[in-house]
């Protein structure tokens, strides 16, 4: 993911370029309007917000364990014995092809399979060299389950899943949350709570962070899965975020607040298909979010102002004409979420990260 710094005066430089992106097809009287663009117009104005409310519950399974044994995946490290022969004791690693090699046994795809099908596997291979073997194998390092935690933690990084494990204690795990002095002396959080965010299976989880880190609401709590990504931003993190139909979508940082006009530019302008009368502004919290509807269009043509942005927006760039602001608003936030990870998640963990279930949707949906 490339990430694009910019100044107001790179900004303004390259407004031009970006007009002929929008308006290859407008009359000659419509680019020049756009050269006449100046810095009292680049300040912006306050976008029309409207607040959506798009809380939703905790489904009541993800508050309980998962009923399902633990299966086994590449990396896992296997204590393994056969019974009452000390001297057979020995740790074997899965392989990344999934293959499990103990004794003198062919070799068992343990990928997938449990500890327990995996020792009734081995007692029946190793039937011919031990009398009524009985195998034991124990997990002793879960390394194929793993669950992210990134953000303003103490010790972000992956961390195995070797038994049941809430949110809460998933952020125990990393350390708890980082805190800093002030100038006081006294200690402070620096996460924002209303922007946290827990992925699971590319969707986000509704979960209320502020419910439960500051008000100790356990119906919150829910259990971590294989897989889940969790990160917990800055307060003052400075990005704005221009997805969809951008030619680089992802992180803009600017050491100012930019505009509308100016994120889009920086995101290399729309694409051909883009629709630029409806991009979405999105600010706040991801329960209760206000968006705005902003045409780039008319904002070129000097028919509206461009609107000011603030760190932390997402602006959202469609390639088809929706519906339903709603449904739409959740999809650009959960597609969002998943840029978050991605940037995240590479620069902290590397070539690490690639056990996460996130992608990044570049397109408009």
């Amino acid at each position: 993911m490339t990430f694009h710094f910019a100044t107001k005066r790179t900004v303004l430089s390259i407004l031009p370029a970006l007009a002929a992106l929008l308006f290859a097809s407008c009359s000659v009287s419509e680019r020049a309007s756009f050269d006449a663009f100046d810095e009292t117009q680049v300040v912006g104005e306050e976008p029309d917000f409207l607040t959506l409310d798009l809380a939703r519950p905790v489904p009541p399974e993800a508050l309980r364990p998962s009923g399902e044994p633990y299966r086994l995946g590449p990396g896992d490290v296997l204590d393994i014995e056969v019974a009452e022969d000390a001297k057979t004791r020995a740790a074997s690693r899965v392989m990344p092809d999934g293959m499990l090699y103990y004794d003198v046994s062919d070799g068992v795809k343990a990928s997938g399979r449990t500890l327990k099908e995996v020792s009734e596997i081995l007692s029946k291979d190793l039937a011919g060299d031990y009398p009524s073997p009985v195998v034991t194998v124990n997990l002793s390092e879960a390394q194929s389950q793993r669950f992210f935690v990134l953000g303003q933690v103490k010790n972000p990084g992956a961390y195995p899943l070797a038994k049941p494990t809430t949110l809460v204690e998933a952020i125990s795990l990393a350390g708890g949350l980082y805190t800093a002095q002030n100038t006081n002396g006294d200690s402070q959080e620096t996460v924002d709570l209303d922007r946290s965010i827990l992925i699971r299976d590319g969707d986000l989880m509704p979960v209320d962070f502020r419910g439960l880190i500051e008000h100790g609401d356990m119906g919150q709590n829910v259990y971590i899965r294989p897989g889940d990504y969790l990160y917990l931003p800055s307060v003052q993190h400075r990005a704005v975020y221009v997805l969809g139909s951008v030619e680089r979508p992802g992180p803009v940082y600017f050491d100012t607040d930019p505009t509308v006009l100016s994120a889009v530019a920086m995101a290399g302008g729309p694409r051909q298909e883009a629709i630029i009368t409806k991009a979405l502004v999105i600010r706040g919290s991801l329960t209760r979010p206000r968006v705005a509807t902003v045409s780039l269009h008319a904002i070129m043509r000097g028919q509206s102002p461009d609107a000011r942005l603030a760190a932390g927006d997402i602006v959202w760039v469609p390639n088809t004409i929706y519906t339903y602001l709603k449904d739409y608003t959740r999809a650009a936030l959960v597609t969002a979420a998943q840029a978050v990870a991605v940037q995240e998640g590479l620069s902290v963990l590397g070539k690490d990260f690639g056990g996460a279930n996130v992608t990044i949707t570049a397109g408009g949906r």
